[in-house]
This record gives structure tokens, C-alpha cells and sequence, in this order.
């Protein structure tokens, strides 16, 4: 295989489909929403993607079956009259950071088959780093167009999430999350990326989720959410345990204080 490759397996009739972006990166945040998304959408794999950039190893799936490491497309049909039809990406990997040509050959890729299906618009997910977390997630969004902030900001009112729109410059959106809109606006795409809070140490659910709410308010279509709060209580209870032993390495490493000294020589 000398370059990224395309296997279709259906040529679905979609209907100005939005295109939804969910691969692995910080927290895993993108690819739970987007398997959350397929999952109760019951969306249906049309197309898989292999490409000599990804990791050079195979995956041991159940069976001890290997399989090649892979992107997937599903789709999804809006039964709304005047509905508008989902693509969703998601898969086991990205390109890896330091192969920057790779990340733009796949990127390109992806936009040359979905454009086949008549998509103008895309919705990347992913994660974003942060120091530390103080209540729920928030969600930081970045728009391919100045117009775009007041039309986004409209469709997200009433969501239950907080949704960041920064005013200063600064800060990237690395891999397929920033490069799909990046190129897709060369293409006279438009879209939007919309990134979860998260530590990025651990499967996020819970910034998945806060993502999850924003991109089915901003398309107007309605989730159980039940699967992924059981994985939200998953993360908070391993955020606790971190927490824990963060604060007791931190006691040990601590000199004693003058009391715990004086208390000594009683």
C-alpha cells in the first residue's frame, strides 16, 4: 500500500449531509462521541480507510484475528422530512504527530470521498487540555468563518453545556480535528470544531459527553445519553482515585512543619 486508500462498501443517496468527525486524540474525547453518536444513531458502515501512515502494527480483535489499523465511515438518514442526513468518521487511530505530509494526504482524502456526497458543512470533536477541571466540561468552539460565530451561537442557545467562543488570539487544533476545516474551507467548506476540557490522561467520558450535547443541540436531533453517564461515573471515580494519590505523594514530599517538630521533642 503506497498511499492512503478508500474501500467503499454502499454508495448511500444522502441528503446535504453533515459531515461529523470523531477520532482518537486527548481524553479519546472525539472518538467516544462519535461511537456514542453511531451507536444510538444505528448508523451504518459504508466505507473503511487504510493508509501507510498509520502506525506500522495490526490490531488482535476477538478470536486472535488481526486486522489492519483503520478509519470508518457510517451514515445516517434523518427520518425528518426536510431532515438533513449525518457522515460520521471515526476509527483506531490518527496519523501520528510527527508525520505532518501524512496527516495532510489522509485529511485530503477524507474530504475528496465525502465531497462525493454532496457535504458543505463539517463538525470536528476532540479534546482539549487543560491543567485542571472545576465542575463540568466546558466545550471551547473555533469557527472557519467570522460569520459563522453568531449562527453557531444561536443554534447552541439553551444547551446545557458551557460553550467557550475565545476573543484573543492563540492556542492550534492538531490533527484531523484543525486540518478538515483548515482544508475544507479551501474547498469552500464550512464548519466548526467543538472541543471537551480534559486532563487528557484518561478515556474522557465525561468531556465526550459535554461535547455530545452541544453537537446534538447544534443539529437538532436528541440522544440517550444513559450509556455514556454509566462511563462518565467511570471517569469521575478514576479522577477521584487520581486526585487521592496525587495529594498523598504531595503530603510525603513535604518537609514537616515546626509544630509536627516541636510535637517530636515532647
Amino acid at each position: 500500500m503506497k498511499e492512503t486508500t478508500i474501500y467503499v462498501l454502499e454508495r448511500p443517496q444522502l441528503r446535504d449531509p453533515v459531515f461529523i468527525e470523531g477520532l482518537p486524540g486527548i481524553g479519546l474525547v472525539g472518538k467516544l462521541a462519535a461511537d456514542h453518536l453511531i451507536q444510538e444513531l444505528e448508523a451504518v458502515k459504508f466505507a473503511e480507510l487504510y493508509s501507510p501512515h498509520f502506525m506500522h502494527q495490526v490490531l488482535i480483535k476477538k478470536g486472535s484475528i488481526v486486522e489492519l489499523m483503520k478509519n470508518e465511515f457510517y451514515y445516517w438518514k434523518n427520518p425528518k422530512e426536510n431532515g438533513r442526513d449525518i457522515i460520521i468518521i471515526t476509527g483506531d487511530q490518527q496519523v501520528p504527530p510527527t508525520d505532518s505530509p501524512g496527516h495532510y494526504e489522509v485529511v485530503g482524502k477524507i474530504l475528496d470521498f465525502v465531497e462525493e456526497f454532496g457535504v458543505r458543512e463539517i463538525i470536528t470533536m476532540g479534546g482539549y487540555q487543560v491543567p485542571e477541571l472545576q465542575g463540568e466540561p466546558r466545550v471551547l468552539a473555533a469557527v472557519t468563518h467570522e460569520e459563522l460565530v453568531d449562527h453557531y451561537r444561536k443554534k447552541l442557545e439553551g444547551c446545557e453545556v458551557d460553550v467557550i467562543w475565545r476573543e484573543d488570539e492563540g492556542g492550534a487544533i492538531v490533527g484531523a480535528a484543525g486540518l478538515l476545516l483548515g482544508l475544507g474551507k479551501l474547498r469552500s467548506m464550512y464548519g466548526i470544531s467543538l472541543l471537551g476540557e480534559s486532563l487528557g490522561y484518561i478515556v474522557d467520558a465525561k468531556a465526550a459527553k459535554s461535547v455530545i450535547s452541544a453537537v446534538t443541540k447544534m443539529i437538532g436531533i436528541e440522544l440517550d445519553m444513559s450509556a455514556l453517564d454509566e462511563r462518565a461515573k467511570e471517569t469521575e471515580e478514576i479522577l477521584q482515585k487520581v486526585q487521592e494519590m496525587q495529594r498523598a505523594m504531595l503530603e510525603q514530599q513535604l518537609p514537616p512543619s515546626h509544630e509536627e517538630e516541636d510535637r517530636g521533642y515532647l
